[in-house]
């Protein structure tokens, strides 16, 4: 079965569930405890999930009708090994300022709720349709939010948003692990395709997706 995303008001609603979700776990968090990102502590997973909604508000103010050069779903995800240096060192060099997740979030919901989802925006990447964008931000949230120390559940929508996602970048590149793929629990599928747990089998060729 080919992997097919839900609507796109449907991945924007996911999308901000999941961020409502951690936004209501960090006034109880540790900001000194490691994280299961390599390196980081929770301060550090904090620094660049508050980073997303203030990107996306930027480029929404910046958005145009689609125009063929978007790049793909695939594409933005499996693109972000060139960046790790850079996502790295303003994830640690964030002040306390950087770290408020929830004012963040509010700025940038109302924005996104009346955007049309039919746009193209222009990312660090290059642009991509928003509807893939905010599904990339759906893979985000729910992998670094169990990144967290103690981990953020995924809501069931967002899990589903980017298991699906990350099947359509599997497919990208190994349509023929799909179904194989598809079988998995979502969330032991999305820890395994983006380096959080180790895959076996065939799959082990082809994963993580995400560097």
């Amino acid at each position: 079965m080919i992997p097919t995303l839900p609507a796109p008001a449907a991945i924007r609603d996911a999308l901000v569930a999941q961020w409502e979700r951690i936004a209501a776990a960090l006034g109880s968090l540790d900001l000194d405890v490691p994280s299961r990102v390599f390196g980081w502590r929770n301060r550090e997973v904090v620094a660049h999930l508050a980073l997303q909604p203030t990107l996306l508000e930027r480029f929404l103010r910046t958005s145009s009708p689609a125009d063929g050069s978007e790049h793909t779903l695939a594409h933005n995800l499996v693109g972000t090994s060139p960046l790790r240096q850079a996502i790295d060192a303003a994830a640690k060099g964030a002040s306390v300022a950087d770290l408020d997740f929830s004012s963040r979030l509010r700025r940038a919901v109302p924005t996104l709720l009346v955007a049309d989802l039919s746009v193209t925006v222009r990312t660090i990447q290059g642009p991509i349709a928003l509807a893939d964008y905010l599904a990339t931000r759906c893979v985000e949230a729910v992998v670094h939010g169990g990144d967290l120390t103690p981990p953020v559940q995924p809501g069931g929508a967002a899990l589903a948003v980017a298991a699906e996602s990350l099947l359509v970048a599997l497919a990208a590149c190994r349509p023929d692990l799909v179904g194989l793929a598809r079988a998995m629990l979502s969330s032991d599928w999305v820890d395994q395709a983006s380096g959080r747990a180790r895959p076996q089998g065939v799959l082990a060729d082809a994963l993580p997706l995400m560097g």
